[in-house]
């Protein structure tokens, strides 16, 4: 009811032309949550006279939503816009420990009048839910479209844009440095597309850059020209964080990984015996990886996640294997067919410089410790025959 109210008041305001009222740009710094890794934008509108100080936020969305999850997953989850009270705002925003960065717009009285409308308008239950998209439709992407609409597009940028050197993969690793399991878990999903430039329109889904460039940009008006932004502050500053320092990163854990196959390789050769259980890990681990690949691939409407050549050794086919490699390995047959074992991360490691798209270190790894298993299965018995002491 409250929201109803507040939207009630905007309706009449949208007809004034009261220069008192202020529209702000809030960048708020990132946080530890996976959906907070990027920050966040949000839209202030301030009228003095009326004492109306309130946040529209597009970032809204809720885990309670039936099959949350598996919408997520297809990459159709809906967020909405939300208004709320700027005291509440930068009261949750002070309790994450996060930053806000505050960017007055200085805007006409038309222009201010436009976005009012524009987020009124929006904030009808009819029209707050949207399909959220991680790069291109998400709450950074929808305030901005609003300023550039009210504008007319007429905004002029100092200096060349990160995305014009950058791509969306280099910018989600700006973010994610500090998480390297995030950051190895979105690198194995994304496939080609987040390897073109960016350019200023892509790039601008990550806050930051956007408040970075909004910062030094100017706008046209009536033929004269001015800043964009007429004034600047730091709303919170964000807290200090402890830097927790985890060995288990992804890198160390596909050493660890390369290290165990090679002892296990080892006390085979020893003990005359086979180690089936390392192996059905091993297997598990690259079909079920390469399941979540094909059907993101196939089924999810997220975006850059629809053509990656990480499948040409990371898919389904070792389901299939798994059950072969126990029934020969149980009857002492050739394991000739581990040849496939071989071909498919080999053609991934060989390709890759060749292709399109950047891999993270930890998977070269992982590729070779499937490649030597494999090699081991088939030319087992020539390599427990050998004589070492």
């Amino acid at each position: 009811m409250k929201k109803l109210v507040l939207l009630l008041l905007f309706m009449p305001l949208c007809a004034l032309a009261d220069d008192k009222r202020e529209i702000s740009l809030l960048t708020c710094s990132p946080g530890e949550q996976v959906y907070e890794l990027f920050g966040h934008t949000a839209l202030r509108v301030t009228d003095p006279a009326r004492g109306v100080d309130v946040v529209f936020n597009y970032g809204l969305f809720s885990f309670d939503e039936p099959n949350f999850v598996w919408r997520f997953v297809r990459g159709e989850t809906d967020y909405l816009l939300g208004c709320t009270d700027f005291k509440y705002f930068i009261a949750e925003y002070g309790i994450r420990g996060s930053g806000v960065t505050e960017q007055v717009l200085a805007l006409d009285s038309l222009q201010k009048n436009r976005i009012i409308e524009a987020l009124a308008t929006n904030s009808l239950p009819k029209n707050r839910v949207y399909r959220y998209n991680f790069l291109f439709n998400n709450c950074t992407t929808k305030a901005r479209d609003k300023i550039l609409e009210a504008v007319g597009g007429n905004i002029a940028y100092a200096a060349p844009s990160v995305g014009d050197s950058l791509t969306f993969r280099d910018i989600i690793h700006m973010h994610t440095a500090q998480n390297e399991w995030y950051q190895f878990g979105m690198d194995m999903l994304l496939g080609v597309p987040a390897d073109e430039t960016a350019k200023r329109g892509g790039a601008q889904f990550a806050p930051f850059v956007l408040m970075r460039e909004f910062a030094d940009a100017t706008v046209s008006v009536d033929g004269s020209t001015r800043r964009l932004v007429g004034a600047q502050h730091e709303l919170l500053l964000p807290q200090k964080r402890e830097a927790v320092r985890n060995n288990l990163t992804p890198f160390n854990v596909s050493l660890l990984l390369l290290l165990f196959t090679l002892v296990v390789m080892l006390c085979e050769r020893r003990s005359g015996r086979t180690f089936w259980l390392w192996d059905i890990l091993l297997m598990l681990l690259q079909a079920f990886s390469g399941s979540v690949l094909l059907f993101m691939v196939l089924f999810s409407q997220h975006p850059a996640v629809d053509c990656n050549w990480l499948l040409l050794w990371l898919n389904p086919l070792p389901f299939v294997l798994l059950p072969i490699l126990l029934y020969r390995v149980g009857k002492g047959l050739s394991m000739d067919f581990m040849w496939l074992q071989v071909a498919m991360p080999t053609l991934f490691i060989v390709t890759s410089p060749l292709l399109p798209q950047s891999f993270p270190a930890p998977l070269y790894i992982c590729a070779v410790t499937v490649i030597i298993r494999s090699l081991f299965y088939i030319y087992k018995d020539k390599i427990c025959a050998l004589d070492i002491r």
